[in-house]
């Protein structure tokens, strides 16, 4: 299992991922150099960093949870149906290798890529917010950081799952309608809160169960802290989940959300004809 995942890390490095975390670090350093402007000159200037820094953490972390989950899609929707097309795994699935092991050697070694680009990537977004106030603590990264790890680890398991019965193409676009089925919970829950409607809230429900992406967000804001309000207004506020609480059943059902999806696309790689 472990030699499979070392394996498949090192294809991953050979079909240049890495450049995209190089793409997206370089992204996530240009804010650093943006001068302070606007209302945000008339305050105290600790404070006024203290703000872009909070502002350029906030952001920056939704813009990590968005290219890890592309990037684990895009690794993993291909990562079985492509070797089998290719005659790759044929050669060995039928000796003394488990088909569990191969898979789960696929997932270790998708989502250990993962693991290393949210490092990375969190590595950039803590230096930048010290470079802009560097008398503020920002734990708050650090406090967010485990609950950012679950996005790899769920959108491996349903990229990789899907990639077991059908090609890249399909499986990038399922894993995509899926995500899409988990975003429309903030979608539903913010035009309830609109209009109260009851089944509206019922979809809402339904959603956030069938693909739990706002538990995770929820989590990972709750790991961020509050956001320093300017002018009245906090962006925090903005969250279509803000009157919604963090609580530890959510990390329970993502924990069987990715064992069930997991479990599925082991199951459905053992029954495959190869």
């Amino acid at each position: 299992m472990l030699t499979i995942a070392a394996l498949t890390l090192k294809e991953t490095l050979r079909r240049r991922a890495p450049f995209m975390t190089l793409l997206v670090a370089v992204l996530l350093i240009i804010p650093a150099f943006i001068p302070i402007t606007g209302r945000l000159k008339l305050l105290p200037p600790a404070e006024a960093s203290l703000i872009v820094s909070s502002l350029y953490t906030f952001l920056s972390v939704d813009v990590v949870k968005f290219f890890v989950s592309t990037l684990a899609i895009a690794l993993s929707a291909g990562a079985i149906s492509a070797e089998l097309e290719r005659g790759l795994l044929s050669s060995i699935l039928p000796k003394p290798i488990s088909r569990f092991s191969v898979y789960a050697g696929k997932w270790l070694g998708l989502f250990g890529f993962c693991v290393i680009n949210v490092l990375v990537w969190c590595a950039v977004i803590w230096a930048v917010a010290y470079y802009r106030s560097p008398e503020t603590s920002h734990r708050a990264i650090l406090n967010a950081l485990p609950y950012l790890l679950i996005y790899p680890a769920i959108f491996v398991s349903v990229g990789l799952t899907y990639s077991t019965f059908a090609g890249f193409g399909l499986a990038a676009g399922l894993a995509i309608i899926t995500a899409g089925v988990g975003w429309s919970e903030g979608i539903f829950y913010s035009l309830n809160q609109a209009f109260d409607v009851q089944l509206l809230a019922t979809l809402s429900k339904v959603s956030g169960y069938l693909f739990p992406l706002g538990r995770m967000s929820r989590w990972v804001s709750k790991g961020l802290g509050p956001l320093p309000s300017f002018g009245g207004a906090n962006v925090g506020d903005r969250s279509p989940f803000k009157d919604l609480e963090a609580v530890p059943a959510d990390l329970l059902y993502l924990a069987l959300f990715i064992a069930l999806v997991f479990g599925a696309g082991a199951v459905i790689l053992g029954r495959r004809d190869v």
